[in-house]
């Protein structure tokens, strides 16, 4: 009589299924339940030139349950013709929803901005006409184009469109300057240096006389390292022919220098 090893088969059969099961299970513990989309602000406007008041939101996706930043962030407009427009925007915290006629055709255009979340505080910024319930991307200002680096003797020197360049004198930071080797011990640079430039951390509304409303753009120059600030350049800009024009800049040292500051005649 022959004698069957179903046992041992059987043992092997609930040992391979146990685990098979005791994986899934954990595979399952470990999925992020699906996100809803939150809305983050609602605001009620006409901006799509129709006369009618349009529902204005913005709807985020929370990174997980709990958090603040937002993986995915869209304005809605619902109204008029078209009932709904929605433009997808970069992720980001705690979205700004603002309303300003920067292309001065009698209907509001939307402003967003969004905090990144960085340690330089930057923002992204989004303007946008809903005009005939449309969307169109009145883009931003680009940041301003500003250079400079680092000079003998500890000075630094600044160049920013509009105004003559600066010379900052920076003696008051040699000696974190020589620790760290930007400088030698006699005031001279071991290597060329430039400064570094942030994009805005600060892109806002402003009344610009004769214009209208524009933007004011904030951005930080930094020195050795990012907490070096050095100065804020701020700069003014309207929308006119279908683009962006620098009006203003001025820069607030954090050093001593002179303050000065150029602007563009109004045509």
């Amino acid at each position: 009589m022959k004698t069957g090893r179903r046992p041992d088969s059987l043992l092997k059969f609930l040992f391979i299924f146990s685990c098979v099961l005791f994986s899934y299970q954990a595979v399952a513990a470990g999925k992020t339940p699906t996100q809803d989309a939150q809305t983050i602000v609602t605001k009620a406007l006409d901006v799509t030139g129709d006369g009618k008041v349009d529902s204005i939101s913005i709807k985020g996706v929370p990174y997980e349950q709990g958090s603040k930043f937002l993986k995915e962030i869209k304005l809605v407009v619902n109204g008029g013709k078209a009932q709904k427009v929605s433009v997808s925007l970069d992720a980001g915290y705690e979205p700004k929803l603002q309303f300003a006629d920067f292309n001065r055709d009698g209907v509001d255009d939307v402003f967003i901005t969004i905090p990144t979340g960085s340690s330089g505080g930057l923002v992204n910024s989004y303007a946008y006409t809903f005009l005939n319930d449309k969307a169109f991307d009145l883009t931003v200002p680009p940041p301003v184009a500003i250079t400079g680096q680092f000079l003998d003797n500890y000075k630094a020197a600044i160049s920013v469109p509009l105004q003559k360049t600066i010379t900052l004198d920076v003696s008051d930071r040699k000696k974190d300057y020589e620790r760290i080797g930007l400088y030698q011990l006699n005031g001279k640079l071991n290597e060329p240096t430039e400064v570094m430039v942030d994009p805005y951390s600060v892109l806002n509304i402003t009344d610009i006389q004769g214009l209208g409303q524009g933007l004011k753009g904030i951005q930080r120059v930094s020195g050795a390292y990012h907490a070096d600030g050095l100065a804020d350049v701020s700069s003014e800009w309207v929308y006119r022919k279908g683009k962006w024009e620098l009006l203003l800049t001025k820069t607030k040292a954090f050093t001593d220098f002179e303050t000065t500051s150029g602007h563009k005649e109004n045509k």
